[in-house]
C-alpha cells in the first residue's frame, strides 16, 4: 500500500491548490485539466489470460507493458471534477475502485470519491487475471494495479492547471467488423436504416490544451482487443495499446505538446465488434501482432486527423451522477420496453456463452452459438462437473429463449453513471454493449438533454464488469453476446431506464438518493501465490549469464535475438521497472532506446529445468508437498526499426532470483555483448 504521510500529503495538496489558483488563466480556458500515466504491469509468467476462457491460455512473457492513463477535468471555479482512468486490463472490479478511492481520500479528503472517479478498461484479452476478487485472486497483482492507478491520478491532480478542451470526431476505416450480424439483423429494419453501418465507426476525441501545450488526448472507439488471439502467450495492450504508445511517441517530439503528453484510446460499445476482420479469428495482417498493429494504426490515423483539425471547444461546467443499481428483478417501464411493464431476471449464463464468439475463435466444442433449447446431456454434465446453484422453472421462464447453463450465485448492485462536460455527455456502464444497444442508450441520453448535448459517448467496461448488453431483439438470436446478457431479455431497457433517471436528475439539478451498497470482498478472499518456491540455476551457468548471445551485426528491419539465464519473474513484481533496455552507445555513454514498453520488443521466459521431488499426495504421512525449483532462460527479441540509427548497441536485462538459502529475492542486471546496427 502507498505510504500515508499525512503532513506531507496536506502540504502537497495545499501547494497544488495554491499553484492552480495563482496560475494565470488564458482567454478561452474553461476547465482545470491534468493528466498522468503509470505502469500497472503485474505477473507475466504462469498466470492465466481469462479473456478467452481457455485454461491453456497461459502467459509466458511480455509484448508491451500495461498502463493506467488518468485524466482529471474540473471546474475553474467550484469543486466539481471528474477523474477518468483508461486502464490496459480486461476489466476492472468494484474492489479495485474502492481501494483507489481509499488512497485518494487519504490524501485529498472528499475531493475524489465513488461519485466522480471512473476506471474504464480497454478490455485487452492479453492482460492476466488475478486482480479481481472473483476467480483466482492474487493480492500482489491487485496491489500493483491499485498503486499504479493511484499514481496516475496523483500525477493528474498535481498537474491541474487552467485549459480548454477541443472535441472532434472522425470515421475509422477498416478497424472493426460486426461479429454477430445474425443477431444485429433481428433489430427492426426501420431502425437499421438510420445507420450506414452495422458497427459504430465514429471515434470521438478530446484534446486537452493548456498554456504549456497539449497535455493529452482521450478518445473512444468501439472494437474488441482480441486481435491478439488465444495463440498469443505474451502480456500486451493489443491494438489500443499500440495506438496509445505510438501517438505518445510521435506527439511528445512536437513543439505544441507538453513533455508528459498522455494519449488514451479508451473503449466504447464494442460488444459485437471485432478487429479480426476476416471473421475467422484472423485479422488483416500476416500474424496476430501485425494485425494488432494495423488495427491500432487505423485508430491512430483517425486520432491524429482529429487532433490536427479539432476546433470545437467544450463550453460549460462539469456535472455527473454516478450510482449503484440492483439490476436483479428490476421492474422496467413500458416507455423503455415498448411492451408494457417488464422485469429483469436473476443473472444467469446461457449455453451460447460457453460457445464463445465463433468469429474470435469460439469456445467449448460442446456448445454452439444460437442454441435455444435445453439439452439434457449438457445439463447432466454441468450438474456433475461444476454443480451450479438450483435453476428454478421461474428463472428458466424469465430468461427465455436462453437455455440456462449456470445461474450466478450472487449479484451485487452495479455502478452506472452519466457525466456532462459542456456539450459532451459520457455514459459509464460496467458491461459490453452491442452496437445497437449503444445507439439506443445514446438516444435515451439525447432525449433528456436535447440541444444541450451535441456528443454522447458510451464508456464501457467502467467501474465493474457485468457481461453483455444486447437489444431484446438481438437476445432472441442467442448468439454468444445474448448468452452472456446476464439479466435476461430486458437488460438493455433496464439500463436505459436507469441512465434516464440519472440524466433527469442532472437536468433537474437534483441530487440522487443513496444507492444500494455494492458490497466489498476485500479481506474475504484468499490470495493465490505468484512465482515458484525458489529458483536454482543450472550447474552450467549462473543467473544473469548470457545463454545465447546476439549476432555481431544487424541491418535496420532485422530482428535481434539473445537470451539470459534467470529466475521466475513473478517472484518480484516491480511495476515501473523494465525487464529489458536496448541501449545505444552515444559519446561514450549508453542511452536507452527502447524497453519492453515498446511495440518492437518481445520478452519470453522459457523453463529450462524443473525439479519436482518424489511426492505421493495420497500418503497420509507425506506431509506438505516439497518445494519445486526452476530455472529459466529469458528470450529477448527486438524488431529493429527501419529508421534505426547506425551504431553500437547492447541489451540490459533486469532479473531476479528467489534464493533457497534464505527465501529472499535478489535482483540483478545482466549485460549482453555489444552488437552493431548498420545500413548495408
Amino acid at each position: 500500500m502507498l505510504e500515508r504521510i499525512f503532513c506531507w500529503a496536506c502540504a502537497a495538496c495545499l501547494a497544488s491548490c495554491v499553484f492552480a489558483c495563482s496560475t494565470e488563466q488564458s482567454a478561452g480556458d474553461s476547465f482545470l485539466l491534468g493528466t498522468g500515466k503509470a505502469d500497472i504491469t503485474g505477473p507475466v509468467v504462469d498466470v492465466e489470460f481469462p479473456g478467452f476462457v481457455r485454461p491453456t491460455h497461459i502467459a509466458s512473457g511480455v509484448h508491451t507493458r500495461l498502463s493506467a492513463r488518468a485524466f482529471i477535468i474540473g471546474e475553474l471555479e467550484g469543486d466539481r471534477r471528474l477523474a477518468f482512468v483508461s486502464v490496459d486490463l480486461l476489466n476492472v472490479s468494484h474492489e479495485l475502485r474502492l481501494s483507489v478511492v481509499d488512497n485518494l481520500r487519504a490524501k485529498y479528503g472528499d475531493l475524489y470519491t465513488l461519485d466522480n472517479v471512473v476506471l474504464s478498461a480497454t478490455h485487452t484479452h492479453s492482460s492476466p487475471g488475478g486482480h479481481s476478487h472473483e476467480g483466482t485472486f492474487r493480492e500482489a497483482y491487485f496491489e500493483a494495479v491499485v498503486r499504479g492507478i493511484t499514481e496516475a491520478l496523483e500525477a493528474a491532480h498535481d498537474g491541474l492547471r487552467p485549459g480548454r478542451i477541443l472535441v472532434g470526431q472522425s470515421e475509422v476505416e477498416g478497424a472493426g467488423a460486426n461479429r454477430s450480424r445474425v443477431a444485429y439483423l433481428r433489430n427492426p429494419e426501420s431502425e437499421r436504416s438510420r445507420y450506414t453501418d452495422d458497427t459504430d465507426r465514429t471515434m470521438t476525441l478530446l484534446k486537452l490544451q493548456r498554456e504549456d501545450g497539449v497535455i493529452g488526448v482521450l478518445s473512444w472507439f468501439a472494437v474488441h482487443p482480441t486481435t491478439l488471439t488465444f495463440n498469443n502467450p505474451l502480456v500486451s495492450a493489443d491494438h489500443k495499446g499500440f495506438a496509445a504508445l505510438e501517438m505518445e511517441k510521435r506527439l511528445q517530439e512536437r513543439d505544441d505538446t507538453a513533455d508528459d503528453f498522455v494519449a488514451a484510446f479508451a473503449q466504447s460499445n464494442c460488444g459485437d465488434v471485432t478487429g479480426n476482420l476476416n471473421l475467422d479469428n484472423t485479422g488483416p495482417g500476416v500474424d496476430d501482432y501485425d494485425s494488432a498493429r494495423i488495427i491500432g494504426e487505423r485508430q491512430l490515423d483517425a486520432a491524429i486527423e482529429i487532433y490536427e483539425s479539432a476546433s470545437e471547444a467544450l463550453r460549460g461546467g462539469v456535472d455527473y451522477r454516478l450510482s449503484a443499481v440492483d439490476f436483479t428483478d428490476l421492474e422496467v417501464g413500458g416507455d423503455f420496453t415498448g411492451s408494457g411493464l417488464q422485469q429483469t431476471c436473476f443473472p444467469a449464463w446461457g449455453y451460447s456463452f460457453a460457445a464463445g464468439s465463433t468469429e474470435d475463435g469460439g469456445g467449448h466444442p460442446l456448445f454452439m452459438e444460437g442454441m435455444l433449447e435445453r439439452n439434457e446431456t449438457i445439463d447432466l454434465l454441468t450438474d456433475a462437473v461444476v454443480k451450479p446453484p438450483p435453476i428454478t422453472d421461474e428463472l428458466r421462464a424469465c430468461h427465455v429463449p436462453k437455455p440456462i447453463l449456470y445461474p450466478k450465485a450472487q449479484q451485487d448492485p452495479l455502478p452506472i453513471g452519466v457525466a456532462k462536460l459542456g456539450q459532451l455527455a459520457l455514459v459509464f456502464i460496467p458491461s459490453e454493449a452491442t452496437t445497437m444497444s449503444g445507439r439506443r442508450m445514446r438516444d435515451t441520453i439525447r432525449g433528456v438533454f436535447g440541444d444541450e448535448v451535441k456528443h454522447v459517448v458510451i464508456a464501457g467496461y467502467s467501474n465493474d464488469y457485468a457481461g453483455y448488453i444486447t437489444t431484446p431483439e438481438e437476445y432472441t438470436a442467442q448468439q454468444y453476446e445474448g448468452g452472456h446478457t446476464l439479466f435476461g431479455p430486458w437488460t438493455l431497457p433496464a439500463f436505459q431506464q436507469e441512465l434516464d433517471r440519472l440524466a433527469q436528475a442532472m437536468a433537474d439539478e437534483s441530487a440522487l438518493p443513496a444507492g444500494p451498497d455494492q458490497g466489498d470482498l476485500r479481506g474475504t478472499v484468499d490470495s493465490s501465490p505468484l512465482g515458484n518456491d525458489f529458483d536454482e540455476p543450472p550447474e552450467v551457468a549462473s543467473f544473469g549469464d548470457v545463454a545465447t548471445p546476439p549476432g555481431a551485426s544487424y541491418a535496420p528491419g532485422a530482428t535481434m535475438a539473445l537470451s539470459f539465464w534467470t529466475g521466475h519473474p513473478d517472484n518480484a513484481l516491480r511495476p515501473g521497472v523494465p525487464y529489458v533496455e536496448i541501449q545505444r552507445l552515444v559519446d561514450s555513454s549508453w542511452s536507452t532506446v527502447v524497453t519492453e514498453a515498446d511495440w518492437s520488443t518481445q520478452v519470453q521466459w522459457v523453463q529450462q529445468s524443473r525439479v519436482i521431488p518424489p511426492y505421493d499426495p495420497l500418503d497420509p504421512f507425506a506431509g506438505p508437498p516439497p518445494p519445486i525449483n526452476e530455472a529459466f532462460t529469458v528470450s529477448i527479441r527486438w524488431q529493429i526499426p527501419s529508421d534505426a540509427e547506425s551504431g553500437t548497441y547492447r541489451a540490459l536485462f533486469h532479473g531476479s532470483e528467489l534464493r533457497e538459502t534464505d527465501l529472499e529475492t535478489r535482483t540483478f542486471t545482466a549485460e549482453s555483448p555489444e552488437f552493431v546496427v548498420e545500413t548495408p
